[in-house]
């Protein structure tokens, strides 16, 4: 009988380091696949900004061509939110004024508000421009209303 039990014993413990192993072994994959997975939306994300700042950029230049670009960098910040309602929004979505670590003069030129965020021009501008567009009687929904305010790291 203690041989059967002693039998059932190492059985057991052997089974157990089976499963252990195989847990470890599972864990592992998971770790890579995680891994995978992270590299995989990092680059979507990078992609997918890239797509966007060229999407910006051909909008702006064809706002620019057909002569509709109301709001151009050489307008200083005051006369910007002059224009709309909702401009004070779109900078501060851009960090340009709106908290006191993005504080702008308002007698500042909006281009060199940008610059000294280290930020392109364009995609201020094309943001400007459509909320311009629309004219000061309408208030853009909050989707239309595009500020990149923060941005969560992958």
């Amino acid at each position: 009988m203690i041989y059967v039990a002693l039998l059932a014993g190492v059985v057991a413990l052997f089974l157990a380091w089976r499963c252990s192993r195989n847990v470890r072994a599972l864990k592992e994959r998971n770790d890579r696949l995680t891994s995978q997975i992270y590299e995989l939306r990092l680059e979507m994300h990078r992609a997918t900004e890239a797509h966007e700042q060229a999407f910006d950029e051909l909008r702006y230049e064809l706002m620019r061509q057909t002569g509709s670009l109301k709001v151009t960098g050489g307008m200083t910040v005051d006369q910007v939110t002059a224009l709309h309602p909702q401009a004070a929004a779109i900078l501060a979505g851009f960090h340009i004024g709106g908290c006191a670590s993005c504080a702008v003069d308002g007698s500042t030129r909006l281009e060199e508000a940008i610059a000294a965020n280290g930020d392109p021009l364009q995609p201020v501008l094309v943001a400007l421009n459509d909320l311009v567009t629309e004219g000061t009687d309408r208030i853009m929904t909050e989707e239309r209303l595009r500020t990149p305010n923060v941005q969560l790291a992958l």
